[in-house]
């Protein structure tokens, strides 16, 4: 009889043990703004890179992510040599935006790379408004397929800066422009899920440098509201301020306090907060933050 009822149990302990019974570990997701990187400046010097490489490796290293949302990136390949630090971490995508002559590469480009097989990738430049015609930069986009099956669905963003917002009229237009850029991910993202209607979407990631926060900082700027507002969390929601600054200044620069500017909000997944890593101010001036993505 004890033999029969382990026979019967076989079939489940398989099925288990295939995956279809078992969700996968969460994956971690990192977001970092990378300053200037390879070099930590516009026109960096060879050794400068190299500095910077190395130091960047090392904390990738540490970081171990299964998803990497990166900005401030100025050169394609240097991003493939710092992403293969990882054995199964690859480049999904990395975006070519242009700068507003519609020629020249910018030199502030986002990517995402991964341990995942990728679906589709692919990046895409926000589109001029007659009200905002000099709107730069845009986002990367991937739709990765989750271990448990279905897909997850990525974007790395740079939001405008606050170069300009030193007048009334100036800061109502950079706060403009960032509205703009969240219009578009919000209409990105419905376009998404109706071209993969097909296929079990089970969580959306927007990571980035957005250049503004939560805290009333920018009293003009809506960007993280208005992502709520279409439904995606904000995972500092619940980090004390203190914990969350993710952005330091030049440390002969007085003028601007260290504060929150990355950002990761997601649909789909477990609420969960953010974590920032605090590493060496020479290699960035924005700190990695570090999300666990898994089933709600």
């Amino acid at each position: 009889m004890i033999q029969l009822r382990l026979l019967a149990f076989l079939p489940l302990v398989a099925f288990l043990l295939s995956g279809n019974g078992l969700h996968a570990e969460p994956l971690k997701a990192v977001t970092w703004n990378l300053e200037w990187f390879p070099g930590g400046r516009p026109n960096a010097y060879e050794g400068e890179k190299v500095n910077q490489m190395k130091g960047v490796k090392a904390e990738l290293e540490k970081l171990n992510p299964d998803i990497l949302l990166a900005q401030e990136l100025t050169d394609e390949t240097a991003f493939a040599k710092l992403v293969a630090t990882l054995p199964d971490l690859k480049v999904d995508v990395f975006s070519h935006f242009l700068e507003a002559d519609g020629k020249t590469p910018g030199p502030q480009q986002c990517g995402i790379a991964s341990n995942l097989k990728a679906d589709s990738a692919w990046f895409e430049s926000f589109k001029p408004t007659e009200s905002l015609p000099n709107l730069r930069r845009g986002f990367a986009f991937a739709a990765l397929e989750h271990p448990d099956g279905g897909l997850i669905m990525l974007y790395s963003v740079h939001l405008k800066s606050n170069r300009g917002s030193d007048t009334p009229d100036g800061e109502k237009d950079v706060a403009n422009t960032r509205a703009e850029s969240v219009k578009q991910l919000i209409a990105h993202k419905k376009a998404m899920e109706e071209k993969f209607a097909g296929k079990e979407i089970r969580g959306w990631l927007i990571a980035g440098d957005f250049n503004t926060n939560h805290d009333g900082q920018f009293p003009k700027c809506t960007a993280v509201k208005d992502l709520m507002a279409a439904g995606f969390h904000n995972t500092w929601d619940a980090t004390p301020k203190e914990q969350r600054l993710t952005w330091r200044n030049d440390p002969r620069d007085t003028r601007f306090k260290p504060t929150t500017f990355d950002y990761m909000m997601t649909v789909g997944f477990k609420e969960t907060q953010a974590k920032m890593s605090e590493v060496s101010q020479k290699l960035s001036d924005h700190n990695p933050v570090m999300l666990m993505l898994e089933a709600p």
